[in-house]
């Protein structure tokens, strides 16, 4: 078992790039993967 980590950085709920991003995320969990998904949509992010 692996440690994967998915990160979304789509800003549109339902959009081909956010799919695609859970469904890679649900087919690393459906092989016993340990997965955490991340969404950037809604954050602010802020550079130094």
């Amino acid at each position: 078992m692996k440690k994967v980590v998915v990160i979304s950085t789509s800003l549109r709920p339902g959009s081909n790039s956010n799919m695609l991003a859970e469904h890679f995320a649900e087919g690393a969990k459906s092989v016993g993967h340990d997965v955490e998904f991340i969404s950037l949509r809604g954050k602010e992010i802020i550079v130094h």
